[in-house]
């Protein structure tokens, strides 16, 4: 911080020091990047708590968390449309299968016979306001946050995923595997 740099990287926070150290170069002026493992945003805010970050300094220095997650894309030469289980689908809470391309892949010589053939990113960004802030530093619970995002907007991973499987992109099976 003594060469006062405009932005800075944090490779990974994994302690409180270093949550404490990025958030006050935050504080002072700092665009400040990092990685923090978590499942999900809201699970993000829960581990800067453990590392005891004050929360009145956490919400005055944060604007956003991203959280992404890599699904695999079905290979285009060998996927098939498919009736998923029923407790798979119960699994995923979708009711209704309407508007729903569920698809799998059977296997080929273009995907190394996996249904599968690239990644892509499902991804789920929560950008702070003064309702949030008002919640977080009230340490409301993560149900209660995620239901003033989702009022803003706030699209889930399941849900951006839900839109993948939906337009036949990945598999059901896919989805649940990795944001589940």
């Amino acid at each position: 911080l003594r060469h006062d740099p405009d932005k800075i990287m944090v490779g990974e926070i994994r302690d409180g020091d270093t949550a404490n150290i990025a958030v006050q170069a935050a504080l002072t002026g700092h665009l400040v990047f990092t990685s923090v493992h978590a499942n999900n945003v809201f699970d993000v805010l829960g581990r800067f708590t453990h590392m005891e970050v004050d929360p009145y300094s956490l919400v005055a220095a944060l604007n956003g968390i991203l959280a992404q997650r890599l699904v695999r894309n079905l290979c285009s030469h060998c996927a098939v449309d498919c009736a998923p289980e029923r407790a798979l689908l119960e699994a995923a809470g979708i009711t209704a299968a309407e508007g729903f391309l569920f698809r799998m892949g059977s296997g080929c010589g273009h995907c190394r016979g996996t249904g599968y053939r690239g990644r892509r990113a499902v991804a789920e960004l929560l950008v702070l306001d003064d309702e949030l802030r008002e919640l977080i530093v009230n340490r409301q619970p993560p149900r209660v946050l995620k239901d003033a995002a989702s009022r803003r907007g706030t699209r889930l991973l399941r849900d951006a995923g839900l839109e993948l499987v939906r337009r036949g992109e990945t598999s059901l099976q896919e989805l649940m595997r990795v944001v589940v």
